[in-house]
């Protein structure tokens, strides 16, 4: 009687067209209420509704408004918050399997089930890859996953590297290797085993792929200039490009170095062994000679060659520095020629510098830390280290060497893996112009400086690499540093290309990394292009495929680095809460959340909340175009500032580390 009544479905359209849907995501809280985060309003979720979403999910509501209150009756899933994630095995009272996702705000214990793939017995507490298989906004009555991997117990010592990988689909094996190797060379070998060749790196390095030998360049008895000789391991001669080896490079593209060991990209016999300059055994080598005058400036095309070497010695990077840097009772060379190439490569490295300071940009020395182990996986210690004089002769070699193999392929193979950075993000220029001007002018600068100024950070100007050059060279001037953590900001993502194009963070037109084939495979891509080019063949065009691996590979890594340091980082400090241990640290990020503070003496991270900074929360705003926090109208907090901040709270589930300000 009513199925095809016509009066009753215009009715339900009206209904339907008088709906109010909003999308947005859903954040959860420790209550059972949560909120939905659309693009200009925020709106409550009933405890009935969040049975049906969980924390993340991206949904489609209806409002429901009740005089100044609104609230939203859940309708439909756009996109949910888990498909595949990492979950601790849990079993409840009945013995019923439950998995605890790995995620701060997720509270939701999952019911599931275990594919028969799997063939360990899960034990209370092991870690997992779950697949979520049923939501309650699919037709579905409740959630429910099914365990797909076992990635180890939760007493693993060793459980925050493997997770980690396992969180980021990355391999915790290394590449297998093959019963036997052959060298496959088209070109023929020049045979440089004479020249004496050393290589410069960490007492514990195995995987050594660069070696330098430099002589100087004389005219009638007067030097001129350098020639340096590069030599690069040559691991492509040993891998067809149809191998299985070549296939797990390209898929792996990079070695991973974590805290403790690394994963190499190739198998192991290869990279610390067959292809690795080990000192006194004669290896094969792509070899760039590479001239320039006494200011640092190449004085000609890049030479390439196929060659033999043999590294004539080890040297540490700690062991030259203290030579070079007069420290007493120092490490000193074994004999006349070592010293003679250190003393060389320490000449040619100064006129480097100097040409890089001039010419290009260099680097803001922040130091590095890295994480002393004990065998359990325990942190013994979290070291800062700086680059010294030694590090930065295997810099400035590399970045030379770098800079000419751009060249070349740019001239010859007119492709390759170039290494670019495009500056600002244009749609930040005019935010950029207007920061300098705010922060580097005041009511005293005269109106031709202004208009010198203006003219100086057009976004014209800063388009171009040579303005962007200035613009930098100008804030690094500037005595505090919170100048270029701001316009951090407002940068563009490094990206790979396979035509050449400027990379304005170091200040260079043309940069494409070859000497790192070991450990990258887009510089095993551009052996393979410099080889293509000295045999005379037509070079093959760069793949897409490939250079988008790339991007996401070195995304993926960093991400693995980091969450290994978060979780590291959170076992480090939990002892140290009872104690109430105090840090000197500098601001990292300022948000409406809070403080970010870096710890300077081992690089943690540590949130000061919003709300512990001032009693009156209505004396506070944060300008997020400062990144700073202003009370009572004056700047209190700001990125870059330097604060002390006592430890007061680590939880070890979700690796948080909380403090707040002293003084």
């Amino acid at each position: 009687m009513f199925s095809n009544n016509p009066l009753l479905a215009q009715l339900k359209q009206q209904m339907e067209a008088n709906k109010e849907y909003v999308e947005g995501r859903v954040k959860a809280t420790d209550k059972s209420y949560g909120f939905l985060e659309c693009e200009k309003e925020s709106f409550f979720i009933p405890p009935t509704e969040m049975k049906k979403v969980m924390h993340g999910d991206t949904v489609k509501a209806v409002v429901k408004r009740e005089g100044d209150k609104a609230s939203v009756e859940i309708d439909s899933l756009i996109e949910p918050m888990l498909e595949r994630f990492i979950a601790q095995v849990r079993y409840n009272r009945d013995g019923k399997l439950q998995l605890v996702v790995d995620h701060p705000s997720i509270k939701n214990n999952i019911p599931a089930n275990t594919h028969k793939n799997v063939k360990e017995k899960l034990a209370e507490g092991d870690w997992v890859v779950a697949q979520l298989k049923t939501h309650p906004l699919r037709d579905d009555r409740f959630f429910f996953a099914q365990v797909t991997q076992f990635i180890c117990a939760e007493s693993d010592n060793f459980a925050p590297w493997w997770v980690t990988l396992a969180r980021h689909e990355q391999p915790r094996e290394p590449v297998a290797t093959e019963k036997s190797y052959s060298l496959n060379d088209e070109l023929t070998r020049q045979d440089l085993t004479d020249l004496y060749f050393t290589t410069i790196d960490s007492e514990s390095t195995q995987d050594m792929d660069d070696a330098l030998f430099i002589q100087p360049i004389e005219e009638n008895g007067t030097q001129t200039g350098w020639r340096l000789a590069v030599a690069i391991a040559d691991p492509t001669a040993y891998i067809p490009e149809d191998s299985a080896i070549e296939k797990a490079a390209r898929q792996r593209c990079f070695t991973n170095y974590l805290p403790g060991f690394n994963i190499p990209m190739l198998p192991r016999e290869l990279s610390d062994d067959l292809c690795s300059l080990v000192p006194n055994a004669k290896r094969s080598a792509l070899v760039s000679y590479i001239e320039t005058d006494l200011a640092g400036n190449i004085s000609k095309e890049v030479e390439f060659v196929s060659a033999w070497v043999e590294s004539k010695a080890k040297l540490v990077y700690d062991h030259v520095s203290d030579y070079l840097e007069g420290v007493e009772n120092a490490w000193q060379p074994e004999n006349e020629q070592v010293k003679q190439q250190i003393d060389w490569l320490h000449q040619f490295t100064q006129a480097r510098i100097n040409w890089r300071k001039e010419n290009a940009l260099m680097f803001n020395e922040q130091g590095d830390y890295s994480f002393e182990l004990n065998e359990d996986g325990s942190v013994r210690e979290i070291h800062l280290e700086f680059r010294r004089i030694a590090n930065q002769i295997i810099e400035e070699s590399m970045i030379i060497a770098n800079i000419c193999a751009a060249q070349f392929l740019a001239n010859h193979a007119k492709t390759g893996v170039f290494n670019t950075h495009a500056g600002f993000d244009p749609k930040n220029m005019e935010a950029v112009k207007t920061f300098l001007l705010k922060t580097l002018t005041d009511e005293t600068t005269e109106e031709d400086q202004l208009a010198e100024l203006n003219a100086r950070y057009s976004a014209e100007k800063l388009a171009t690499l040579e303005g962007y050059c200035a613009m930098q060279r100008d804030v690094r001037e500037f005595p505090e540093n919170f100048l270029e953590l701001r316009l951090r900001r407002y940068l563009t993502f490094a990206e790979f290309k396979s035509e050449v194009a400027p990379h304005f963070g170091l200040g260079i037109s043309h940069y494409a990394t070859w000497t790192s084939p070991i450990r990258k495979y887009g510089d095993m891509v551009n052996h393979r292009l410099i080889k293509q080019v000295l045999a005379g063949k037509e070079a093959n065009c760069v793949e897409q495929g490939i250079l988008d691996r790339l991007q996401e590979a070195r995304k993926q890594n960093r991400m693995v680095e980091r969450d290994i340091a978060d979780w590291l980082y959170a076992r480090y400090l939990h002892p140290m809460v009872e104690q109430a241990v105090e840090f000197e640290c500098e601001l990292a990020d300022v948000s409406r959340g809070g403080l970010r503070a870096r710890v300077i003496e081992n690089g943690a991270s540590i949130f000061v909340p919003f709300s512990t900074l001032h009693d009156e929360k209505a004396e506070m705003d944060f300008l997020p175009g400062e990144l700073a926090i202003y009370i009572k109208g004056e700047k209190t907090y700001q990125i870059g500032q330097k604060v002390k901040v006592k430890l007061t709270e680590v939880r070890l589930d979700t690796r948080s580390i909380v403090g707040q300000l002293v003084g």
